[in-house]
């Protein structure tokens, strides 16, 4: 059973009224057990990119340790929001993370089917990056901060993520995975990048340069409460991009796995990069909801959500086959971090 839950206000649609009504129905026929809709489930589910396309944020309900992000992949561009200036701070980012969405559901199903049918928590922006960067902070970049523009702002960030989905993992489970998924741009290093909000060249250092408190990397990071957590059991250096069994790093799981997809797709960071590389480090998400900006939900070495900006080639998001591989790559890497790290079994 998969909850929709969102902002309903059929001014915002330049549709009839009768129109959103319908809308509405069918939205609640997918927040029911499909076995109660006259629809069959695969029916339903082909339906819902379209029915979410409506909405300026939607938030399915999870059930899992694990938030998902999608900021960028939304197309919608409705007269009602004014476009960010291209020009704005001497030039902004307003092209979309194609099919980044599509890219969601399809780890949200692979999650599913190895863990007995449970769901991570996802939350989806609809809006085109021509209206609204979702990966910025209130006001930031030239975002909207007044009308619909900074009502999508808000229930993209305060309402479904800060205040929905990292509470419901707290108060289940202590902890949590958060991953905000992107589109990284063309012909721009790794094929897969997982940002922690540290340089390349911070991330070439030497191990013991990165684990020093003194340098305060750990604490700069996007899993800086995780590297708490964990203590003596694996260092801050490790969880970067250890490649050494028990002791691997997200990217390191994630790289076996593809690996046996034989296509030499590339993750970074990885433990063989001693110098700078291209990189995307990751921006305000991360920041924000894995407690790097200012720690507003109070997270502890027990009690926290960390994570990391997941940036996908173009070429595997845009091929169905091969973003269902990957895919099922990723929900396996999950699982095995999750139970590795952060000692939770799905």
């Amino acid at each position: 059973m998969i909850k929709v839950i969102f902002f309903m206000n059929c001014r915002h649609f330049s549709i009839n009224h009768n129109a959103c009504i319908g809308l509405a129905a069918l939205l609640v026929c997918v927040a029911v057990p499909l076995a109660s809709c006259k629809r069959s489930p695969g029916k339903i589910r082909s339906l819902l990119p379209a029915i979410i396309a409506q909405r300026d944020a939607v938030y399915l309900e999870g059930n899992l340790p694990i938030i998902i992000t999608v900021p960028h992949g939304g197309t919608a561009s409705p007269d009602a929001i004014p476009d960010r200036d291209p020009a704005c701070l001497g030039g902004i980012s307003t092209g979309n993370d194609v099919a980044t969405i599509d890219l969601a559901y399809d780890i949200v199903e692979a999650i599913k089917n190895i863990s007995h049918g449970k769901s991570p928590h996802v939350i989806i922006n609809n809006l085109s990056r021509s209206k609204i960067d979702q990966n910025r902070g209130w006001g930031e970049d030239c975002n909207p901060v007044k009308g619909r523009g900074g009502e999508a702002w808000t229930d993209f960030h305060d309402r479904f993520t800060g205040s929905i989905a990292i509470n419901a993992v707290l108060n289940k489970f202590g902890k949590g995975l958060y991953i905000d998924l992107h589109g990284k741009p063309d012909n721009y290093g790794a094929d897969v990048m997982v940002g922690y909000n540290l340089t390349s060249t911070a991330l070439s250092y030497p191990d013991g340069t990165l684990n020093d408190p003194a340098n305060g990397y750990a604490k700069k990071s996007s899993i800086r409460f995780l590297s708490m957590h964990v203590g003596d059991e694996i260092d801050f250096a490790e969880l970067l991009r250890g490649n050494v069994s028990g002791h691997e790093s997200f990217g390191s799981i994630l790289q076996k796995g593809l690996d046996e997809l034989n296509e030499d797709y590339t993750v970074v960071p990885r433990d063989n990069l001693k110098s700078p590389f291209p990189y995307l480090s990751g921006e305000y998400n991360i920041q924000a909801f894995c407690g790097v900006m200012n720690n507003t939900y109070g997270y502890t070495d027990s009690r926290f959500i960390s994570g990391f900006q997941l940036e996908v080639c173009r070429e595997i998001r845009d091929s169905d086959s091969l973003r269902k591989d990957f895919a099922q790559k990723v929900a396996e890497a999950v699982r095995t971090y999750l139970a590795r790290h952060y000692h939770i079994e799905i």
